[in-house]
């Protein structure tokens, strides 16, 4: 018998025969010489009246027990429980006399710090994600919008994971574009705010600006650095670390544009933890540790299921590609020299050394994949060299943007706050010292998706952003919905309508798909049949495949009304754009579509690029907030 005690479970021995005990067991023995008898009607008697005599010491139950089970004393109450314990609610007892009895075996039990309300998980670390998890978004959009080039405007991104959406948005104003930026730079998480402000300075500084597009992209995008790039990325921390003043500091980033921050006091303990003091070019995490720990994540025993499932939707020399990027996390075209990549990119790691993303982190989400291919195409890289393509994109990107923030008057201003205090800051005055007075409003703020009722949610975001609006009439709040469905029915597809559905749009669009569909109903050999069935789930039934064929504007409307967006709508005098003008309301829709509008696919390629080579969830919604 097994026996709960304190730190695990024990075997309680046997006792000695009881009288009863021992009258049965000489029945069973006697009876059990006859399943021998070469009569077979004898045999099937024995083994019936053996069966009869094997008996449970508690027969099965049939109304719940008494808990006062004592199993050192083979002992259990035999009487209903009925008076149920009022700090657990999981045993009964029949009686106070039973419940004070068992009290000393239940205590560690009902008293389990399991059981606390304040019980939080026992990681060491959260996962803070670096890269994105949506395509960069230019978030002003001139053309579709204010359409003049000499126009000063002012951008908040008050929860901006890394720093994509501030490159692709700068990087996308039109040639011609003479007006002054104010950017607004938050994210509440201190690690991701510091290496934005790093990437700035590393792409302001930096007098090459080849040179400082490529070590940015490293320390970006890559686990492991050359030498000489951790040795330039210590010169860029501590120069801007000299121009600190207590948590406030500046710095000028080429001939036009500037950075101002303010950060806490801990700021320092990052930076100095990427670049000890006295000597830039040392790290405290050796790249022998550093390979060990991102191991752990991205080569797990546990998780080879599901690397095993992305590999399996890939096209072989896609598979090695994501394979290689996998095992070192460099981006670098596939065969260019690495070895001279000797040192850990500690930006990536927590201050103890422990990788901070999860193993499915990918910096291909954060960009646009059509992009990224095009790109590689134009450097010579071909499509199956994806890491490589990457590559030559963010270098593309990186250097334009060099480009741009050394020419171009703009002022970015960085924090590490909570999104609404820093709108509270704002409006009070607080930051008036750097430039953010009570009277300052943004042309564009975006929320990301701290709007999702998970996070911050849609009625506290706007009360305390809608007021910094301005009344420029293309003025607007963009955001997105990341885990909606997750509370609302039919948010994703379910039923088996919506799934025969959804496995009929797949097929119009997925060649291998259709093929292994045919070789299902070709085959012959059922567990051939069987075999050739499971690659076609594993090709065209994924949960990111149904969504992004399937049409889920009804439940999403649902969604917000559940949400009393009416009512937040009138209190706050904002109103939900009908048509948008900044980001289309799904990936992969035009900018303008209706609601119900599904992602579009062009071919097979197009297809298998974005739902297998990368993949979003596709349950994304976007939204876009203007002044009534």
């Amino acid at each position: 018998m097994l026996n709960h005690s304190q730190g695990g479970l024990r075997l309680v021995p046997n006792d000695p025969l009881e009288p009863h005990d021992l009258a049965a067991t000489l029945q069973m023995l006697s009876v059990a010489t006859q399943l021998d008898s070469p009569n077979e009607a004898a045999r099937d008697r024995a083994y019936r009246e053996t069966m009869q005599a094997v008996k449970p010491a508690f027969p099965p139950f049939e109304v719940l027990p008494c808990a006062n089970v004592q199993p050192d004393q083979r002992a259990a109450c035999d009487k209903p429980g009925k008076l149920s314990c009022s700090g657990c609610k999981l045993v009964s007892y029949c009686s106070k006399e039973c419940q004070k009895g068992h009290w000393k075996l239940h205590k560690q039990d009902c008293k389990d710090p399991l059981k606390n309300e304040d019980w939080l998980p026992s990681a060491t670390h959260i996962f803070c994600d670096r890269w994105g998890n949506v395509p960069a978004m230019d978030v002003i959009n001139l053309e579709a919008n204010e359409n003049d080039a000499t126009m000063n405007l002012s951008i908040a991104f008050v929860a901006s994971g890394d720093m994509r959406h501030v490159v692709k948005t700068i990087n996308s104003l039109p040639a011609n574009f003479s007006g002054e930026l104010n950017v607004v730079l938050n994210d509440i998480s201190l690690p991701i705010a510091c290496r934005n402000l790093a990437l700035l300075s590393i792409l302001g500084t930096i007098p090459d600006e080849a040179l400082a597009a490529d070590v940015a992209l490293h320390f970006w995008y890559s686990v492991f650095l050359p030498d000489a790039y951790r040795t330039q990325i210590g010169l860029c921390v501590v120069s801007a670390l000299d121009k600190g003043h207590g948590k406030l500091g500046g710095l000028t980033l080429g001939r036009r544009s500037t950075v101002s921050w303010a950060y806490p006091q801990e700021t320092n303990e990052y930076f100095m933890h990427w670049v000890p003091e006295g000597d830039p070019s040392q790290t405290p995490l050796s790249v022998v540790d550093a390979q060990v720990e991102y191991n752990r994540f991205k080569s797990a025993p546990a998780r080879r299921d599901y690397r095993d499932r992305i590999y399996a939707r890939l096209r072989p020399s896609h598979r090695a590609a994501v394979q290689e990027y996998r095992r070192f996390g460099i981006v670098l075209p596939f065969g260019a020299p690495n070895f001279h990549f000797n040192c850990a990119n500690v930006s990536l790691f927590s201050l103890e050394g422990e990788w901070l993303q999860d193993d499915f982190a990918d910096p291909l989400k954060g960009w646009d994949i059509s992009d990224v291919i095009a790109a590689g195409k134009a450097h010579g890289a071909q499509p199956e060299d994806i890491y490589g393509c990457l590559y030559f994109y963010l270098s593309d990107q990186l250097r334009m943007f060099v480009s741009r923030i050394r020419t171009l008057p703009i002022s970015f201003k960085l924090f590490p706050a909570e999104a609404l205090h820093l709108a509270n800051c704002i409006k009070s005055g607080v930051l008036t010292e750097i430039g953010l007075g009570p009277a300052m409003r943004f042309d564009r703020i975006q929320v990301s998706n701290i709007i999702d009722s998970q996070y911050i949610g849609i009625k506290a975001v706007l009360a305390s952003w809608g007021p910094l609006l301005s009344d420029n009439c293309s003025a607007t709040i963009v955001g997105y919905f990341l885990n909606w469905f997750i509370s609302e029915k039919d948010g994703r597809p379910h039923t088996r309508k919506h799934v025969d559905d959804c496995i009929d749009r797949i097929l119009e669009k997925d060649e291998k798909a259709r093929k292994l569909r045919t070789e299902v109903s070709l085959e012959k050999k059922p567990m051939a049949q069987m075999a050739v069935a499971l690659q076609f789930r594993t090709f065209s039934q994924t949960v990111q495949a149904y969504d992004a064929v399937y049409d889920s504007s009804k439940p999403f409307a649902a969604y917000l009304a559940k949400q009393s967006l009416s009512k937040i709508l009138g209190k706050t005098k904002l109103r939900l754009k009908e048509s948008h003008t900044i980001v289309s309301r799904r990936l992969r829709v035009p900018l303008q579509s209706p609601s119900d509008a599904l992602p579009e696919f062009p071919d097979d390629e197009s297809w298998y690029n974005y739902t297998k080579l990368n993949s979003y969830t596709w349950a994304e919604r976007f939204v876009e907030f203007c002044r009534e």
